[in-house]
This record gives structure tokens, sequence and C-alpha cells, in this order.
């Protein structure tokens, strides 16, 4: 009970923290801290130790999943659910795109899923003019 209130009400390092504590509830207590950050959204997004639950309800929040630093951290860590980090995929520039296409630490199926959008329009490029 300390520890969820500490991620309600504690300051920044505190909730750095108790994001990577075991206890979903002390964990989405952080996310729903009224003090929480875009900054911090963003950094937890791109820890590779947190609660594959913490990344999902980040990557599911409108408001988070507006910043695109949020979104291309999320794509990147491997421990996003492949369905977050798939419908996310086609957001991500071009040069980040290529990144992740080539990533031996994000999922098969997202790396793929990177590829065949780097791939589209060359394709049709290259289609066109035969």
């Amino acid at each position: 009970a300390e520890k969820v209130i500490t991620a309600l009400k504690g300051n920044r390092e505190e909730r750095a923290i108790l994001v990577r504590d075991p206890n979903r509830m002390v964990a989405m207590g952080v996310l729903g801290s009224p003090k929480v950050t875009d900054g911090e959204i963003e950094s937890f997004a791109a820890m590779k130790n947190v609660s594959d639950v913490i990344l999902r309800s980040i990557g599911t929040h409108k408001e988070w999943t507006k910043k695109y630093s949020v979104v291309a951290n999320l794509v990147r860590n491997p421990r996003t659910p492949i369905g977050i980090a798939m419908t996310m995929v086609s957001r991500l520039n071009p040069k980040d795109m290529k990144g992740v296409a080539v990533d031996k630490n994000v999922p098969e199926a997202v790396r793929k899923a990177a590829q065949r959008f780097i791939k589209g329009p060359e394709e049709k490029r290259s289609g066109g003019k035969h």
C-alpha cells in the first residue's frame, strides 16, 4: 500500500524505480500519477526492464502515443507486445523504419513489417517504369 501511494505521490526518481516493480498495482500507480510527465513516459517506453503491461498501457493511451518519440521507443523496445508495436510501425519516419528493419532485438514480426514498409514504395516506383 505504501508503494502504491509513493507511486502516485512520489518524485521523479521514486517513479522511475517503482515503474519497474514486479507488482502491477505499484507499476500502474506510476502511470496514474498526476505528476508523471511526457518525458518520463518517453523514458518508460524505452526501458527494457519494465513489464509488458506497462508498455501496453502506454501504447493504448491516446495522449502519450501522439508523441513521436514515445511511438518510436515502443516499436524499438523488444518487450512491447507485438500487437501494439505492429500498429505503430507505420508511423515511423523512414530513417527509424530502416533501423527497425535491421534491428535484431525487435520481434521478427515487427522487423518484417518494417521491411515491407521500406520495400513497398520502391516496388511501386520500379513497377511503373517497365
